[in-house]
């Protein structure tokens, strides 16, 4: 059993790692103005880590961009909710919420 949690936390990490990667990845492409390529980038992340929640900030970014509106509600409205029902308020990351309620108006 210890050495199942320890590999649980090893792919977790993994798994962290290989997320951040690939935001990076997005937001380089963001700042060349390759936001199709960004917005694959953020989607493999969110894959990679559904909980990641900075990338659905990202990808509703890069979906306005996009004129992809829904999809913008959507990710900022994951935000959101992530938030409220894990972290209970939206005082656990205020610049985050900022950025997803603006993006999602």
């Amino acid at each position: 059993m210890e050495q199942d949690f320890s590999n649980r936390a090893k792919e977790r990490r993994a798994a962290k790692a290989k997320a951040e990667s690939l935001k990076e990845k997005g937001n380089q492409c963001v700042k060349q103005g390759l936001y199709k390529t960004a917005k694959k980038h953020y989607t493999e992340a969110i894959e990679t880590k559904k909980d990641y929640i900075e990338i659905y900030a990202n990808r509703a970014l890069v979906s306005l961009k996009l004129e992809l509106w829904i999809d913008a509600i959507d990710d900022c409205t994951r935000v959101l909710e992530y938030i409220e029902v894990f972290h209970e308020s939206v005082n656990y990351n205020p610049d985050l919420c900022y950025k997803a309620y603006i993006r999602r108006a």
